[in-house]
């Protein structure tokens, strides 16, 4: 502790070139004046410790010149340190950390004191992260106190204050209902006066002990969702306890277990937000809400429940106007492809087809591209199953088949208000196929989505529903078929180079003594030690030209299709991915995992 407020670790950053003697005289120069800048800071945030000469340093925004002038940060400050203890310095990722263990082996303010992060119990090992080497005697209490051997490293105060506060945070919250359920005091789930549909939920600092304990962990669940860039939050009852998952850049991770006891709570609470039924837990519900997340930027959640072997499962779609409505050039489109595109976009009237599977990101280039051409002179009318993102420049309908609003129902009435453009969320039989196609053929321009593998069976798709073939090739203007691939990290990405055999072995366009350099993230804070930040588009896009016009109104077979749209510069999927990897937009492993089906 003493080394990180004194000379010794000045000393350490000049000889390591991260910091100039110029730098040094000015860091002896200013600390006094700092020093009392961030303890009233500090004060104000109710922060119990006073700062330490990483604190500012941190705060002097220094470049390091040995570096390209990167900005002098904690985590440079704290790996210089653990190198000069001989410490491992740990990157925490909140998505692998075990709240149970962070909450159970240490009292909290005594692991706030002394800024002590246990993350791992193994085999009478408790790994612990801390910002303080020094503190061999704080070590050797918790090894007494637990009857474990401690296996210290070293990470950033920052790292550590965050997840200490909401771990104990949300735990605290946890304990306590479960404790008050365990008294029966069971009411707090369900709020009755409370018929709010736009929720500003609180952030970390803002839940204390006066709020209700289930809102305070509804609401750590959503922020943290948010923070995390989660595009669901599974909520899964087990026989013993309650799983929390978030999906980020399409992988499921496991957040937290609750205890089974507050699990019907947490799901009460979301329910009575998006207006459901609480009471009813045997048949699937499904709702939506509004929440705001600071200054102008609000994000809807569509919520979905089911009943499953052990309780209700609930599901919920975050659903940000950010990502869904974005520029139709920023998705991951190539410069033929968006050109392609764009005249789809353009034209008076037809059919739009976009396929793929489920989350792949349909509703977000169809939105996208509605954004785009929505103006005060256009009529724009959506159907959809359910509506995904509420929009105001669109006239949205939601399907309801218990009522017999269906995609065809409306479809047969649609063309009585008026519209310009018709987005169809789904062809799914002949009725809707037949009236997407009697739209295009007076006059309306028509997007619509369909699940195949790829933009040529979307025709044998259209086939198989009924469409005749003069009708397709008479009102189809394209299709396209895409897929999502995570993105590189930009914090962290690097080079190498490719082994050509192994690109060659799968399929990819290389000669044997060609070079190929590739791009792969090696892990950092801003990722989540995971390589990957984000997502974007792959796609295979053609435009009914009048040789695959005259194809499809003879019948002819996809494979013959597919080899003249090619001949006309369609990329498949395959290719459009082989070239955001040359690119280094994503990875050999990325473009393995989405295209292996697909060619």
């Amino acid at each position: 502790m003493k080394f990180l407020d004194s000379d010794a670790l000045l000393d350490l950053l000049v000889k390591s070139h991260l910091l100039t003697p110029e730098q040094r005289v000015q860091i002896e120069q200013e600390k006094g004046r700092l020093r009392q800048k961030i303890a009233r800071r500090m004060q104000k945030d109710g922060a119990a410790e006073k700062p330490d000469l990483v604190d500012i340093l941190v705060e002097m925004q220094l470049p390091c010149v040995s570096r390209n002038n990167q900005i002098l940060d904690e985590e440079l400050i704290m790996r210089l340190v653990a190198a000069a203890y001989k410490l491992p310095f740990k990157k925490l990722d909140p998505l692998k950390l075990d709240v149970g263990v962070i909450t159970k082996t240490l009292p909290r303010n005594f692991a706030i004191r002394h800024f002590l992060l246990p993350f791992e119990l193994t085999d009478g090992v408790l790994h612990i992260a801390t910002c303080h080497p020094d503190n061999k005697a704080v070590f050797a209490d918790v090894e007494q106190a637990n009857h474990v051997t401690v296996k210290p490293y070293i990470t950033t105060k920052a790292d550590i204050r965050r997840i200490l506060s909401e771990s104990f945070g949300f735990q605290k919250s946890i304990s306590a209902a479960e404790d008050q359920f365990a008294l029966g005091q069971n009411d707090i789930a369900v709020e009755i006066g409370n018929l709010e549909r736009y929720v500003n939920i609180s952030s970390d600092k803002e839940i204390s002990s006066s709020d209700q304990h289930i809102k305070s962990a509804v609401n750590h669940i959503l922020q943290s969702a948010l923070e995390q860039r989660a595009s669901d939050i599974h909520i899964e009852p087990k026989r013993d306890n309650s799983l929390v998952r978030f999906r980020i850049d399409g992988i499921l991770h496991t957040m937290y277990r609750l205890p089974i006891a507050v699990h019907p709570a947490v799901i009460a609470r979301v329910k009575f937000l998006a207006r459901l039924d609480i009471a009813e837990k045997r048949r699937p519900q499904d709702g939506r809400i509004k929440i705001g997340v600071g200054g102008d930027r609000d994000v809807e959640i569509r919520v979905s429940t089911v009943p499953v072997s052990f309780g209700e499962k609930m599901v919920m779609r975050l659903l940000d106007p950010t990502m869904i409505f974005q520029k139709i050039g920023q998705i991951g489109f190539s410069e033929r492809d968006l050109k392609v595109f764009k005249s789809f976009m353009q034209a008076p009237n037809g059919i739009v087809l976009v396929t793929g599977p489920t989350g792949s990101g349909k509703s977000t280039t169809l939105y996208s591209a509605l954004k785009e051409i929505a103006t005060p002179d256009i009529n724009i009318t959506t159907v959809e199953d359910p509506v995904e993102m509420v929009h105001e420049e669109f006239n949205q309908i939601a399907v309801q088949p218990l009522i017999d609003v269906t995609f065809s129902t409306i479809l047969r009435n649609i063309l009585r208000q008026d519209p310009d453009v018709i987005m169809i969320g789904e062809i799914r039989d002949y009725e809707t196929a037949a009236h997407a196609v009697q739209a295009a053929m007076t006059g309306h321009l028509v997007f619509s989505t369909l699940h195949t593998n790829d933009a040529i069976l979307a025709i044998d798709r259209l086939r198989d529903l009924g469409l005749q073939p003069f009708m397709i090739a008479s009102t189809l203007l394209g299709c396209m078929a895409q897929r999502l691939v995570k993105k590189i990290c930009p914090d962290c990405k690097k080079s190498y180079h490719a082994d050509t055999a192994t690109l060659a072995a799968a399929g990819f366009p290389v000669k044997a003594d060609e070079q190929i350099t590739l791009y792969r993230g090696e892990g950092c804070r801003e990722c989540r030690n995971t390589g990957y930040k984000g997502r974007c588009g792959i796609f295979e896009i053609f435009p009914l030209s009048p040789g695959l016009q005259k194809m499809v109104a003879a019948g002819g077979h996809s494979h013959e299709m597919r080899e003249l749209a090619q001949k006309e510069g369609m990329t498949t999927l395959r290719q459009d991915a082989w070239q955001k990897m040359i690119a280094g937009v994503t990875t050999l492993d990325e473009v393995l995992r989405v295209t292996n089906a697909n060619g």
